[in-house]
């Protein structure tokens, strides 16, 4: 199933897929424009650190769920920087 991050909008709520956010562009300390792919604009009502926040969390999740795919597929692998 495709995550989605939850951003409150004047409206109510947007559901917005992490991977189609190209940037968070922050008007004042409480509002918040997500910018997505194919020119696409959500209008928030949340701060930009908030949003960042829950969309750095998402994709820190993928990121470890990808890691154990790959060690149940390979099996073990040592981790290199």
């Amino acid at each position: 199933m495709i995550p989605f991050v939850i951003v409150k909008t004047k409206a109510g709520f947007a559901y917005v897929r992490p991977d189609r956010v190209v940037a968070v562009n922050a008007i004042d300390a409480a509002e918040c424009v997500v910018l997505m792919t194919d020119g696409v604009t959500i209008a928030a009502k949340e701060p930009a650190e908030d949003v960042l926040a829950r969309l750095e969390a998402e994709a820190r999740d993928e990121e470890e769920a990808a890691k154990i795919e790959e060690r149940k597929t390979h099996g073990h692998v040592v981790e290199r920087d």
